[in-house]
């Protein structure tokens, strides 16, 4: 008779906060591929260590995330209880591990169940952790200067002749030595698709913050991609897969879930990658040559969180969306994919956040993530009332540190179509198309700056301008007409073109946005107003949007 087998699902805990508690977007890139590292490396020596299992039993061991067949319920808690120790060395963050779970034969009739088990068994461990545990403390001991949080280890070098001596914790220093010399493991993963598809060895690529044994400086990746604003402005791009707890519910077998959760990795960095060499065909610096812009900061599973040159911010997450649908229509369809049910339309929900170089990233990061709620609430409203299926973006501009003031929820006019969707010139009580944006970015690239300073004081929620009701309108409607005459007696084209671009993005009368308990009349030219130096077309060059 054969014997049952034991299921063991293990999960870090706070993963961004691990990546994040660092002061230098370095340290944030050593952070993931540590976490990489120990996911494609650790599980496996540990197997050897133990003896028990084969390397087939791996099923999951991807973004922090694992779930693994033992042959016996005392391996796998011993298992357990090495691999969340050596995460908690190596990190100085925690790991949950739930209470193994049996499946009895045959196997692959009870896999699904016992998957649904482990979760909760997870969930509920999760839920029953007591967080974080205090650090020692000393009279005299020095500080992390990078997380400002661990006591410091004895160890701090000068790599660079114009970097300061610093201490280091232990998790900081691994991370710093994760990615001290920038060619690391996590990164090459999503580069190599690039050199792939242009055919060239990945040795002669370049990328924000790379730094090599002899260079004498050490590079600032964010001050290498804020060279593509005139202004120094970056963005950062936060992305989190739609319905892939649902998908990964339906895989029947381990076969099916292992498979998955590999191409599911290779689906997003290949999307990733469309709209990043489309910046190095069409806009690639003069001095940077095959100098990959982007630098990912965060990618597993279906998350991803990156940095991103900020002239093409938008069409770039329009991109990167389509592209993933496409992917994940072929994963999907793959013969080795075994799903025994219909699955949802592939969708991805991202946030946009557009700010200067100097700008922590932890605070973008917390802005986008802010973003992304309300992307993925949209989608959520859509797929439940509709039973439509569509990518969100949402997006803010950060000035001065601060997003742009927005009206009231209550009123009745609202100067915005935020968040969204990726559809092809959709229009509909849901929203605008992103599409729309873009493309009104090109047809109105020759409108003159005072112009434009015009139209945004008249949408302006912070002036006396906006109609806050229907009873307004029409004085505020006079007024546009009056700014459309004076663009006319200077230029027809001009005025023909924004008289277009107004009714494209919301009317004259706006726009009648229902979206369940949220209706309102909204405009997307505010919109691409504030969003005006960061809405250019990736395929188009950027001379082509200068004023003449």
């Amino acid at each position: 008779m054969k014997m049952p087998r034991y299921l063991l699902a293990a999960e870090a805990d706070k993963i961004q906060d691990f990546i994040f508690r660092s002061s230098r977007l370095r340290e944030v890139v050593g952070g993931s591929q540590l976490l990489t590292r120990f996911c494609e490396e650790v599980p496996f020596l540990l197997l050897k260590r133990i003896g028990d299992n084969c390397m087939a039993d791996i099923i999951v061991s991807d973004g922090g995330s694992f779930r693994i067949l033992f042959n016996n319920k005392d391996t796998a808690i011993q298992f357990g209880n090495y691999l969340s120790e050596i995460y908690r060395v190596a990190t100085g963050s925690t790991l949950t591990v739930a209470e193994p779970v049996k499946i009895d034969e045959p196997l692959e009739k009870n896999f699904a169940s016992a998957i649904d088990k482990a979760n909760f068994e997870l969930r509920e461990e999760k839920r029953k952790s007591k967080g974080w545990t205090s650090e020692e403390h000393m009279p005299f001991m020095a500080i992390c200067t990078s997380c400002g949080m661990g006591p410091a280890v004895n160890i701090y070098k000068e790599e660079y002749h114009d970097e300061k001596v610093k201490y280091l914790c232990q998790p900081c220093l691994n991370k710093n030595l994760e990615s001290r010399y920038g060619r690391s493991k996590f990164l090459e993963k999503i580069y190599s698709i690039i050199a792939e598809e242009e055919k060239m060895p990945l040795e002669q690529y370049s990328w924000p913050g790379l730094n090599v044994p002899g260079d004498p400086i050490e590079k600032d990746p964010t001050e290498e991609v804020a060279d593509y604003d005139s202004n120094r402005y970056v963005a950062y791009l936060v992305a989190d897969g739609n319905d892939m707890g649902e998908v990964f519910g339906k895989c029947q077998n381990r076969e099916t879930m292992a498979k998955l959760s590999c191409k599911l990795d290779l689906a997003i960095r290949r999307a990733l990658a469309k709209p990043t060499m489309k910046i190095m065909k069409y806009n690639q610096l003069d001095n940077r040559t095959n100098f990959i812009p982007v630098l990912p900061l965060i990618l597993g599973g279906d998350e991803l969180f990156a940095l991103i040159p900020a002239p093409w911010a938008l069409d770039f997450a329009l991109s990167f969306c389509r592209a993933y649908e496409q992917e994940m229509r072929k994963v999907y369809g793959d013969e080795d994919i075994e799903l025994e049910q219909q699955v949802p339309q592939p969708t991805i929900s991202v946030a946009i956040v557009i700010c200067k170089n100097k700008h922590p990233y932890t605070l973008a990061y917390e802005a986008a993530k802010a973003n992304l709620d309300k992307a993925k609430q949209l989608y959520r409203v859509i797929s439940l009332y509709k039973n439509e299926h569509y990518s969100v973006i949402n997006f803010n501009v950060l000035v001065g540190g601060a997003i742009s003031p927005v009206v009231s929820p209550k009123s009745e006019y609202r100067p915005t179509l935020k968040p969204y969707l990726v559809a092809e010139n959709a229009i509909n009580r849901w929203g605008l198309s992103l599409e729309r944006i873009i493309e009104e970015r090109w047809n109105l690239r020759h409108l003159p700056s005072k112009r434009l300073h015009e139209l945004q004081n008249l949408y302006d929620p912070a002036s006396n301008n906006l109609p806050s009701s229907h009873d307004q309108f029409d004085s505020w409607e006079k007024r546009l007409e009056q700014l459309l005459e004076r663009i006319n007696l200077r230029s027809k084209d001009e005025s023909v073109n924004l008289k277009n671009a107004v009714d494209k993005l919301g009317g004259e009368k706006w726009f009648i946005v229902n979206r369940h308990n949220d209706n309102f009349r909204g405009h997307g030219l505010p919109d691409l107003l504030e969003a005006w130096n960061f809405a250019l077309c990736l395929e188009k060059p950027r001379r082509g949007y200068e004023e003449v």
